[in-house]
């Protein structure tokens, strides 16, 4: 059974603030994706799952298919291994049975960083879409 559990996206009110969100919810361990001027494609750690073979290069499990993420793509912040990249994902696509909980865990703690975010940088408001 494959998981594909989508990413958050964020939406920013100031797309100046596009560069320095990426940077924080990228220490934050989260994988993100700009994916237009003012939008983020986020995978916070919940929407994540270890492929068993410990951290750093290669333990990041592919957000579609959980088979491990090429090293070099994880480095650039890739949720997605080589052959997920290009597909698009279908609606009502089978799921693990945790995914509601991760989704809700992910939810919940890209919220946190948000809230983190803006009273650090004083920036305008993200919403999560």
């Amino acid at each position: 059974m494959t998981n594909t559990l989508r990413p958050l996206r964020i939406r920013l009110v100031d797309p100046t603030q596009v560069g320095g969100l990426l940077a924080y919810l990228r220490e934050h361990k989260c994988v993100a994706e700009q994916v237009d001027p003012v939008a983020i494609d986020v995978w916070p750690p919940p929407l994540l799952h270890e492929n068993g073979h410990g951290s750093g290069p290669g333990s990041l499990a592919c957000a579609s298919c959980g088979e491990p993420v090429e090293a070099v793509l994880e480095r650039l912040g890739s949720p997605r291994c080589h052959d997920c990249r290009g597909r698009v994902e279908q609606p009502g696509a089978a799921r693990k049975s945790d995914a509601r909980d991760r989704g809700r865990r992910a939810v919940h703690d890209l919220q946190a960083h948000l809230r983190e975010w803006r009273a650090e940088t004083g920036a305008a408001a993200a919403i999560v879409d």
